[in-house]
């Protein structure tokens, strides 16, 4: 079984994100036009969305508020969409993002950039 990483708002600093399911699926089919979304919004979305070459699959837990991807190379399309997605959804929310493995979370900085968000998994950069 593959590994996992987690995206959160920085609940023990008392951060919620402020959008629904329904926003976060109208923004995903908005900025990625073909993109497919699958689920219930109260319990778990399941997201493609094509990225160029790369298909990147994630998917929301909307109980937890928790965006969920697998440890998939490139992992640099799903951070793509989460960096997108919560600059769009939560600009000024604090985020945490953890790995299954290792469960400890850390803040991510949105403001930074993409390719600091991207750094911040370790993850390589396209065309690097």
């Amino acid at each position: 079984m593959g590994s996992s990483y987690f995206v959160s708002a920085d609940r023990c600093n008392d951060a919620t994100w402020p959008f629904t399911a329904e926003q976060l699926a109208a923004t995903v089919t908005g900025t990625w036009p073909g993109s497919t979304i699958a689920g219930d919004s109260d319990g778990t979305l399941d997201i493609t969305v094509r990225l160029g070459a790369d298909q990147c699959v994630l998917s929301y837990q909307a109980g937890l508020h928790v965006l969920v991807f697998p440890d998939r190379d490139p992992l640099s399309a799903p951070l793509t969409v989460v960096h997108t997605l919560l600059r769009v959804l939560a600009p000024t929310v604090p985020a945490v993002g953890w790995a299954d493995f290792d469960a400890t979370p850390e803040p991510l900085d949105l403001v930074a950039g993409l390719d600091r968000f991207i750094d911040a998994f370790g993850a390589q950069h396209p065309g690097r």
